[in-house]
């Protein structure tokens, strides 16, 4: 198994979950702190603005997206599942593409319209960022799943930071170019915790199920 029962886990969901709510609810109603807080941060990101940084920047982004995210998952899923990990394969899959539809249907619940005066063109709505949850969700899987593989501890904790400094570099690329707000970054943040913990406990709940009923219909 990959995750061991621990008795935080469902108070850490619950946490998560309340902060997301209650950030949503502030976004919804157009709460005047975060509004002022995420006027704040683009008006410090403004005068950074120039040609060679905004081509950068949608570089980063693009490494960063949906698409490119949602691809290295599947890799990773389909990697287990070659490997003799058919549940944890699986199981990566379903986080990953049950996390982008609760993201996509939150995204049009809140109906949220972008940031103005975007560095370059950008559509949809904008709370939660499709870029920063997918990311978050896969740096949890390369945190949680892939790094456990490396052997060296020294190096496990390096490639976990890397992860993070992506996630945090392609965070300030999605406000630079105006795609999003501040509290989206956040937003999407938290709903991918909730989202990894809620999933996580679905393992460990069913795995023993699962994996009976692949190997009678494997054999």
């Amino acid at each position: 198994m990959m995750f061991k029962t621990n008795k935080n886990r469902s108070i850490l969901t619950v946490v998560y979950l309340v902060l997301f709510l209650s950030l949503e609810v502030l976004v919804t109603t157009k709460n005047a702190f975060i509004a002022n807080f995420d006027t704040q941060i683009q008006n410090s990101i403004t005068p950074m603005v120039n040609a060679m940084r905004t081509s950068i920047m949608v570089v980063v982004s693009f490494i960063g997206s949906p698409v490119v995210s949602l691809l290295l998952a599947m890799f990773i899923a389909i990697l287990f599942y070659s490997k003799k990990r058919k549940v944890d394969g699986i199981w990566t899959a379903l986080t990953f593409l049950g996390g982008d539809a609760l993201a996509f249907i939150v995204k049009e619940v809140v109906h949220r319209a972008r940031p103005t005066d975007k560095v370059v063109p950008d559509s949809g709505y904008s709370f939660p960022s499709g870029h920063i949850f997918g990311l978050t969700l896969l740096v949890l899987i390369i945190i949680y799943l892939v790094l456990p593989y490396v052997q060296n501890q020294e190096s496990r904790f390096v490639f976990g930071l890397l992860a993070v400094i992506w996630l945090l570099v392609v965070s300030f690329a999605r406000l630079y170019l105006r795609g999003h707000f501040a509290s989206d970054i956040l937003g999407s943040m938290l709903l991918a915790g909730t989202w990894w913990k809620c999933c996580e406990m679905l393992y460990i709940r069913y795995y023993q199920k699962v994996t009976s009923y692949l190997k009678i219909k494997l054999n």
